[in-house]
């Protein structure tokens, strides 16, 4: 009976955070199909906003981006999957067919508990809008708390304070893998460089590519280079006393404290 039909659901993840499962790798099909992120996402039945962070959030997971976008054109830019993102796909629809077989033996044997039950999910879901995928370059170490600096894309560092207790928990060394976490309301925006000094450990440079405002917030996304992304949410009257616009350079400011760490 379809109703009782095992179907395997395969996720990819790395250093604990996933990067992509079937909805993301269709969406990533859509966009290769029709080289356009509003036309993939209507095609998905996704709103524009949701395709755009999904997308966002795999190029910030991976090493080199699966999307880059395109601008110009008469009718407005487009959008074009990377050698990486066809591999990825790719890679994702042969590892989902052999894993359908799996399940489809697993199913077939009867008598017992389902085997299947005894897999973990490997979806996991946190309400932090800034996930990056970053390597430790250098861990200083205090008597209460430890400072971690690393290599986020490029010449781009992020640092974060954590407790030495922590430290040991994580097991973090030189060169090892962690995900940095920050909520979009811990960041703080500055337009253009004006000379000005800041107690903020992260200083993090990009172009505006989107401002949505709300009733009393707006967001807005930056591209900070290597095809990763960072999104701050502030008060409209904040964006708008910053004048800022599409294009625009700008700064990106947080405390190292406001940087969660997970392995």
């Amino acid at each position: 009976m379809a109703e009782h039909k095992v179907e395997a659901l395969l996720a990819l993840r790395r250093a604990g955070r996933p990067l992509v499962g079937r909805d993301r790798i269709d969406l990533l099909e859509a966009v290769a199909l029709q080289g356009s992120i509003t036309k993939a996402a209507k095609a998905v039945g996704l709103s524009y906003k949701a395709a755009w962070d999904a997308l966002n959030a795999v190029n910030n997971l991976l090493p080199a981006p699966a999307v880059i976008g395109q601008t110009g054109g008469s009718h407005g830019g487009g959008a074009r999957v990377t050698e990486e993102g066809r591999a990825l796909i790719a890679g994702f629809r042969l590892l989902e067919q052999r894993l359908d077989r799996v399940a489809a033996l697993l199913a077939g044997e009867g008598g017992g508990a389902d085997p299947l039950s005894l897999l973990w999910s490997l979806g996991m879901k946190t309400s932090a809008r800034n996930v990056f995928r970053c390597t430790v370059t250098e861990i200083r170490a205090g008597e209460v708390s430890a400072e971690v600096v690393m290599r986020l894309a490029g010449e781009t560092r992020l640092v974060s304070v954590i407790t030495q207790d922590s430290l040991r928990d994580l097991g973090l060394t030189v060169g090892g893998e962690v995900m940095a976490l920050v909520k979009s309301s811990f960041v703080v925006l500055a337009s253009g460089d004006g000379g000005l000094r800041f107690s903020a450990r992260n200083r993090i440079p990009g172009t505006v590519t989107r401002i949505e405002a709300g009733s009393v917030n707006s967001e807005v996304v930056l591209d900070i280079g290597g095809g990763k992304s960072l999104t701050a949410v502030i008060t409209r009257d904040g964006a708008a006393g910053l004048e800022l616009a599409v294009g625009d350079q700008a700064l990106a400011l947080f405390k190292a404290s406001h940087v969660i760490l997970a392995v």
